[in-house]
């Protein structure tokens, strides 16, 4: 045992390493989502645009989060009808948008061309109100934050 500190050294390795693990399986659940998105984001940049309706607005109410919204609209491509409720390829204030999107409002859809099925409301990803980039970019550098703090204060 380390007198000066009071720490056993095994016990000490093992917090270490689960706080390790613990925070890369975070990181890589952040990094998954963030590169997700990105990838959504390229893939809907080559949807076409055509217009639809929205035929729905789904309320959900969470217990401590308060209602959220979800779209059910309608868009037609080639003569055939089709329905979606994916609104974006990243995160959006639902609550915003149901208020400019009541039922019944004209909306333009992006679809992709080969497959009409896969279709979102809004293409772009706005990254400044996204909070997955300023958690991706602390996760990325909290472990050099974490390596110079333990370099600092590691006994010699």
């Amino acid at each position: 045992m380390n007198r000066r500190q009071g720490i056993d050294p095994a016990a000490a390795g093992l917090v270490a390493g689960l706080v390790v693990v613990t925070g890369l399986l975070f990181w890589g659940f952040v990094a998954l989502q963030t590169f997700r998105s990105l990838y959504d984001h390229a893939a809907a940049r080559r949807y076409v645009a055509t217009q639809g309706v929205i035929e729905d607005v789904l309320i959900v109410n969470y217990p401590r989060g308060g209602p959220t919204y979800g779209f059910e609209y309608r868009y037609e491509v080639g003569g055939r009808v089709y329905r979606g409720r994916r609104v974006s390829v990243g995160p959006v204030d639902t609550q915003a948008l149901a208020r400019r999107w009541p039922e019944g409002t004209r909306v333009t859809v992006y679809y992709d061309p080969r497959d009409p099925r896969r279709a979102v409301l809004i293409r772009d990803l706005g990254l400044l109100r996204d909070w997955q980039w300023p958690a991706f970019v602390f996760l990325t550098l909290s472990p050099l934050l974490a390596y110079l703090l333990l370099r600092r204060h590691a006994p010699r």
